[in-house]
């Protein structure tokens, strides 16, 4: 299985699985990293170090979710890219977290990462656009 690593800027990442295991129950092989100000970019580093070796041990690879590209929590998983082995993903939101946990036995790395890219996007709506139809 896939694993899932969520690094962001302060408590998004925690706030984001804990919301996400609060709808579907307990997710395997998934860790939340949250960096705040007090956190040097080492600890980060370590941290998602151990993060990867814990989610990541039956070798199908590792899908880092981060909150926004060029952010520090997206500079550090840079770091640990290797094709096949690790993938980032940025602009992390929940729509995109539950859906990695539910269809990541059925891709591998690259695939996962780029079916999510498009779900995430696809799961930004204006429910006035809809509700303007339903009228």
């Amino acid at each position: 299985m896939i694993g899932l690593v969520v690094l962001t800027h302060g408590q998004m990442a925690a706030e984001c699985l804990r919301s996400a295991e609060m709808i579907i129950g307990p997710i395997a092989a998934c860790r939340a990293i949250s960096i705040d100000g007090s956190c040097s970019v080492d600890e980060a580093t370590a941290c998602l170090a151990q993060a990867l070796d814990e989610v990541g041990g039956d070798d199908d690879g590792v899908l880092i979710l981060t909150d926004m590209f060029g952010g520090t929590p997206t500079n550090i998983a840079a770091d640990f890219l290797a094709s096949g082995r690790v993938d980032i993903l940025t602009g992390i939101n929940l729509p995109m977290l539950i859906k990695a946990a539910s269809v990541r036995t059925q891709k591998n790395l690259t695939g996962l990462a780029e079916f999510l890219r498009e779900y995430g996007q696809q799961a930004i709506l204006r429910p006035a656009d809809l509700l303007k139809c339903m009228k």
